[in-house]
């Protein structure tokens, strides 16, 4: 076949539909070969709201609370693992949105959190069941 003598000729096109189904089917291979552990895990987003635990002492600001830089430096390791979606302050509670595949591995990566070991804050974790997705815009931090 000749297809530089016509170019949109049958021919061509022909080498274009063989082409592109070689290199679907190639990738439609690969991916039944990979084995399951291989494959992506499915993951859901859930809720951990967090709030003030027993070891809170209410004479201190927050940045003189006990484990309170390693609990700013443990969330930050989550966030830099992509872990974190999102996190935001409300009221005296803190709202941090996981992606993960499983409340208990929430909850395990909230255990590690010194802060937690020592009651300076307590956590609950809850599916988030997104109904109306949308935007955050976050205004510059102060």
């Amino acid at each position: 076949m000749n297809t530089r003598s016509d170019p949109g000729g049958a021919a061509w096109r022909m080498h274009v539909a063989l082409s592109a189904m070689l290199l679907l089917g190639a990738g439609t291979m690969g991916a039944l070969a990979d084995p399951p552990a291989a494959q992506a895990t499915a993951t859901a987003l859930f809720a951990v709201e967090v709030t003030t635990g027993p070891g809170w002492d209410k004479a201190k600001p927050p940045g003189e609370q006990a484990f309170f830089r390693e609990h700013s430096a443990h969330l930050k390791r989550l966030r830099d693992e992509g872990r974190i979606v999102v996190g935001a302050r409300y009221s005296d509670k803190g709202l941090l949105v996981f992606r993960a595949t499983s409340a208990d591995e929430v909850r395990a990566w909230m255990a590690g959190d010194p802060s937690m070991q020592a009651g300076t804050f307590a956590s609950e974790v809850h599916p988030f069941n997104v109904f109306y997705p949308g935007q955050l815009d976050a205004p510059p931090r102060r």
